[in-house]
């Protein structure tokens, strides 16, 4: 039996907690896929090319960063409605953690280079995702910063 999909335009409006026009969803419907992942699979990983911005609607993601003694620290983990890989959005579009998946997950994957286009296109809906961009970067500074304070207890 096939899962059925959630609509897109749906969960759209949903996580941007925003009205999207018609015009718009559509668009952005054309340049996402579906991508699931199994528990311990690795999403992306450190100065990769971001081509794609992912929108979690199940499961969670850890986002990492690599220590300069090899290991993998966690600092984020990403639930539905979280984004990953904002770098897809903001030059030079390179990564600069881990995505490791914590449980099967679920995600949206939309091009990056379409989105960008997209946004360049339609200004309100680019306020929109930089908006919500700006909010999971000041997130996971927080959490760098908690890491931080943590180490030097």
């Amino acid at each position: 039996m096939t899962k059925t999909q959630p609509n897109v335009a749906e969960l759209l409006k949903e996580y941007l907690d925003a009205d999207i026009p018609a015009g718009t969803l559509e668009k952005l419907k054309e340049i996402v896929t579906w991508e699931t992942f199994e528990a311990n699979d690795i999403i992306y990983r450190e100065h990769e090319d971001s081509v794609r911005l992912f929108l979690v609607h199940s499961g969670q993601v850890d986002i990492q960063y690599l220590m300069p003694n090899a290991r993998r620290e966690t600092v984020d983990t990403c639930v539905k409605g979280d984004f990953l890989v904002w770098s897809a959005l903001i030059k030079p579009y390179k990564t600069n953690s881990i995505g490791i998946c914590r449980a099967k997950s679920e995600l949206l994957a939309f091009d990056g280079a379409k989105l960008r286009a997209l946004c360049d296109s339609d200004h309100h809906f680019g306020y929109l995702m930089m908006r919500h961009i700006a909010g999971v970067v000041r997130r996971r500074l927080q959490a760098a910063r908690a890491e931080i304070v943590d180490l030097r207890d």
